[in-house]
């Protein structure tokens, strides 16, 4: 199995998280593996890239955000009940 892009590499992330109780010798067991080796070879070809995929178009960064960050930017959001 080879991943070529940022969706299979998703797909292949959970798919794998999905089998990892899988029964040794079982074909579940194999699939893991081999989600496993596929997914440390794009880890390993993408090191120091983007490996997780591009930032969204608008940046990691929201309103709300500030520039450092704490309790204190987040407390005009907690409501007293």
């Amino acid at each position: 199995m080879k991943i070529s892009n940022h969706d299979e590499y998703e797909a292949a992330v959970a798919r794998a998280s999905s089998l990892s109780n899988a029964p040794d010798g079982s074909p579940s067991a194999a699939e893991h593996a081999e989600l496993v080796a596929a997914i440390r070879s794009w880890d390993e070809q993408h090191k120091g890239e983007n490996c997780h995929g591009p930032e969204p178009s608008e940046g990691l960064n929201r309103p709300d955000d500030l520039r450092i960050s704490g309790l204190p930017g987040n407390l005009g959001k907690l409501r007293k009940t």
